[in-house]
């Protein structure tokens, strides 16, 4: 699992759990996208099915690697920095914070 762009700062405070380091480490060095992030993490909006990882927003975003479905990753960012989605699931996979889906994505849509 690679990790390589979060901050070393996120890293170090992911290991004490979700609290108030992790939040001060996010906002600290994500800004505005990173206490969106935290407070994905903290209300479990990140969901891991057989195929994608998808947060829950206002919609739901499809994140896959260095990849995000959400406007801000797309349009704002062109695809060059990370977005809420991206930051919420890397963290959410290192604390093994994210509930765990048995099916696909993909068929799951198709109900």
């Amino acid at each position: 699992m690679s990790h390589k762009f979060l901050k070393s700062e996120v890293i170090e405070a992911a290991k004490k759990g979700v609290g108030y380091e992790l939040y001060k480490a996010l906002f600290l060095n994500y800004g505005k996208r990173g206490e969106k992030a935290f407070h994905y993490i903290y209300q479990r909006r990140v969901k891991k099915y057989l195929d994608f990882f998808v947060v829950v927003g206002r919609e739901e975003y499809i994140v896959e690697e260095f990849f995000c479905t959400c406007p801000d990753f797309q349009i704002n960012l062109k695809s060059r920095s990370p977005c809420a989605h991206i930051i919420a699931v890397e963290v959410a996979k290192l604390l093994k914070c994210y509930d765990e889906i048995d099916t696909y994505y993909m068929d799951f849509q198709k109900i």
